[in-house]
């Protein structure tokens, strides 16, 4: 940025419009009674005070960053020598200016949304001893990016209970014109927040969509005693110094006798592969800004499938013993799959009903459970139908032929591709009252499908096509598969109120 040049003038010779171009545009004024030279100084109303904000907001600084002596010489000696300290007050405003006008925005922008958002919550106490409640939003956008963003970080001094918990949604759902947009609500299993949701279906200012076509709340196993992903990448990292692990724990207790032997490592190494499975599903689980709920019902078939494939493999008794008790614990969770799952999964092109119906036949093969697969999977189906009747809309059918490629399924392609035992496929699935909604129609349109497939961008390209359909994939596809985002927020929330910024008050660290 270039110095600005100097100007004189007084204030009663006719120069008024370049007084007022050189204080708007320059940041320059006269100074003193005599008007003799420019004061040296910026203009601090404009972005010189929105950049540095954003700057301290977005790395997480303290707002006496602004007044340290060697970021003022940095900027005055690399990028502008007229540059001047910023008082940590007049960061902190520009920082209130600049959140609550993107607050704003966020409100305006729901309160015109014609389509459905998603929600996480969870709660949180800080090192400090002060409870926070965490509410974040998910839609996909006009432009079909999906969109993350944290609508509420607030202070919980209230008690943690279940009707407390509700309070604070409502209050954040009618502050962002949210009351008759919600299509879901994501938390973890803690009691706190099943009461929550029980008190949220009685309070009649909200309505969410989910619970309106009677399908069960999502509910994440987040607090297991046992982190199955954790222990994988301490396996991972252990075998690869099984050697030197090995000599220095053998020559620490040759006087007992206790040695690590090839039959532990092998033991672990079987350990290690099952959990793998586990450690790639929760990296899909916890995507934010990419779609996962209609990859869930598949990730569970790959590590069920894993854990049937090792147990056959692997007959002895302390790997039997393990993988039955991992079997057991899964089982509480996922016995039966909430709908939503399974109507996102039928959103998948590459999945489709007959799809759905083979991988969960073959689930509950693996999972020796008996379970009536065709009444859920038609279940599904209704709740498709009457959310595309919902929507309202007419699709007129344009047969177009082609075929599905089912590599990017891996092992569960030949799942998907195998005809049903009692020799009705595809054909079941358009039904007269589903064919004139669309459904029957994309149920048995085949479609071809990359291994870099994107199911958002699919949709998109299709949305002329499938009208009805593509606004309800632009729904269900936001919905987040775990409460990832909210416990993300939490641990920004700890790097931001650290013992260098505990005296944040509780509006501060929501903008920050």
């Amino acid at each position: 940025m270039k110095k600005p040049k100097n100007y004189k003038w007084q204030k009663n010779d006719g120069t008024g419009t370049m007084s007022r171009h050189l204080r708007s545009e320059h940041g320059l004024g006269p100074e003193g009674e005599e008007g003799a030279a420019v004061a040296d100084k910026l203009n601090y109303t404009g972005m010189l005070l929105t950049c540095p904000a954003q700057f301290i907001i977005a790395d997480e600084l303290p707002y006496s960053f602004g007044e340290s002596s060697n970021y003022e010489y940095f900027n005055r000696v690399a990028l502008q020598p007229q540059y001047r300290k910023v008082p940590r007050n007049t960061l902190k405003r520009r920082t209130q200016q600049s959140y609550y006008a993107y607050r704003g925005y966020l409100m305006e922008m729901f309160r015109t949304y014609d389509g459905r958002v998603s929600l996480t919550s969870d709660t949180w106490t800080s090192t400090y001893g002060e409870p926070f409640v965490c509410v974040t939003a998910h839609w996909i956008d006009d432009d079909w990016l999906l969109q993350k963003r944290i609508i509420c970080f607030e202070a919980m001094e209230e008690a943690h209970n279940g009707f407390n918990i509700k309070s604070r949604l409502v209050s954040c759902c009618k502050n962002f014109h949210l009351v008759d947009k919600l299509f879901s609500i994501s938390l973890d299993n803690a009691t706190a927040n099943t009461s929550a949701m029980q008190f949220l279906k009685e309070d009649p200012s909200i309505k969410l969509v989910l619970e309106e076509y009677g399908l069960r709340k999502k509910v994440i196993a987040l607090d297991t005693p046992t982190r199955w992903n954790s222990t994988y990448k301490l396996l991972h990292d252990a075998i690869a110094y099984r050697d030197v692990l090995t000599d220095m724990y053998n020559e620490s207790r040759a006087t007992d006798g206790q040695f690590i032997t090839n039959d532990h490592w092998s033991l672990a190494k079987i350990v290690h592969d099952v959990l793998e499975t586990f450690d790639n599903a929760t990296h899909i689980f916890s995507y934010v800004y990419e779609p996962n709920i209609h990859m869930v019902i598949l990730e569970c078939i790959k590590i069920i499938c894993t854990i049937k494939q090792t147990s056959l493999a692997n007959p002895g008794a302390a790997v039997k013993r393990l993988l039955d008790n991992m079997k057991v614990k899964w089982c509480a969770y996922f016995t039966e799959f909430p709908p939503i799952y399974a109507i996102a999964a039928i959103l998948d092109p590459g999945v489709k009903l007959e799809g759905l119906t083979n991988l969960l036949t073959f689930y509950y093969q693996q999972l020796d459970v008996q379970f009536d697969v065709p009444y859920y999977v038609n279940n599904c189906k209704r709740i498709l139908e009457r959310l595309c009747e919902d929507y309202g809309a007419v699709i007129q059918p344009q047969p177009v032929g082609s075929s599905m490629g089912a590599s990017r399924f891996g092992i569960l392609g030949p799942v998907l591709k195998k005809s049903r035992p009692d020799g009705s496929g595809s054909s079941s699935s358009s039904s007269s009252s589903s064919s004139n909604i669309g459904i029957g129609e994309y149920l048995t349109y085949q479609f071809e499908t990359e291994e870099n497939f994107h199911i958002i961008q699919w949709w998109k390209n299709h949305s002329s096509k499938f009208p009805v359909l593509a606004r309800i994939a632009k729904d269900i596809l936001a919905i987040p598969a775990s409460t990832i985002a909210s416990e993300s927020a939490f641990s920004a929330g700890r790097r931001v109120l650290d013992e260098k910024r505990s005296r944040l008050s509780s509006e501060s660290i929501e903008m920050c």
